[in-house]
């Protein structure tokens, strides 16, 4: 059975080792998950282009319609970003009057 707490009885030594493993472990998944989300665009990406030859679409409507929704998701992300820093700094001003 294995405790994430730090015991009493466990030497402050063992307490930083864990966290450094613990940090470490973190950034290797960072880096794992920066290839995952390139390795899936990139699937995407054959995939549509893969389909759009099948069905007889023309390689150069396919493209379009990639970079038009990948602008849609560009938007949608920009507007979420734009979303949570409004909600921060409504939260910093109410805050500041209490």
């Amino acid at each position: 059975m294995t405790n994430t707490e730090p015991s009493e009885t466990t030497p402050k030594s063992t307490q930083q080792t864990r966290a450094s493993e613990r940090v470490s472990a973190q950034r290797q998944g960072s880096g794992r998950m920066f290839r995952t989300i390139l390795l899936g665009t990139v699937a995407m990406v054959a995939g549509v282009l893969w389909l759009g030859d099948q069905y007889g679409v023309e390689r150069k409507e396919t493209m379009e319609l990639l970079l038009t929704s990948a602008g849609f998701v560009l938007l949608l992300t920009v507007a979420g970003v734009f979303g949570a820093l409004l909600i921060r700094l409504m939260r910093r001003v109410f805050n500041r009057r209490d």
